[in-house]
């Protein structure tokens, strides 16, 4: 009866193990991009990286993200030719499909919540959230959204084909 409940044990870590190793890695999003040898747009470029190449995350610096390619060369990215891989979760029913980003995954491992979230605010009584409770109350259409997407020639109204 034992070796089950083992078993179980070790596939429940091994899966977290996976959650938390998968938080690190990276997509490049973008058609190309440069590999830098510093987080500044001015930095020599090194290697081009091509959509869909992986990275393993090192560090991170104002909007600029360490990695490691596949060949191990280490270099600067600009987090906007990013993107986390997402998780395809199965709700309790069965029915409704959801997906979630590595570092969601990582949070909700962490317990991070409405709770955790409320006794950060109690602890930090100096930090101001005026901003980002005003960003929370703003309401866009998807009109609007759509508006500003053709005005602007942005995502699939940017006339690329």
């Amino acid at each position: 009866m034992k070796k089950p409940r083992s078993t179980v044990l070790v596939l429940a870590v091994m899966t977290l193990t996976l959650v938390f190793a998968a938080a690190d890695i990276l997509v490049v999003k973008v058609q190309t991009t440069k590999l830098r040898n510093g987080p500044r747009y001015f930095a020599q470029a090194f290697l081009t990286l091509s959509a869909g190449a992986k990275l393993e995350k090192v560090s991170e610096s104002e909007g600029w993200i360490q990695v490691k390619t596949a060949s191990g060369v280490v270099g600067w990215i600009h987090s906007s030719a990013i993107e986390i891989p997402k998780f395809n979760l199965l709700a309790m029913n069965k029915d409704m499909k959801t997906q979630a980003s590595g570092s969601e995954v990582v949070l909700a491992g962490k317990g991070f919540n409405k709770q955790v979230e409320d006794s950060y605010r109690a602890k930090h009584g100096e930090a101001n959230f005026t901003g980002v409770e005003a960003m929370l109350q703003f309401k866009i259409s998807l009109t609007q959204v759509e508006d500003f997407l053709r005005k602007g020639k942005l995502g699939e109204f940017r006339g690329v084909k």
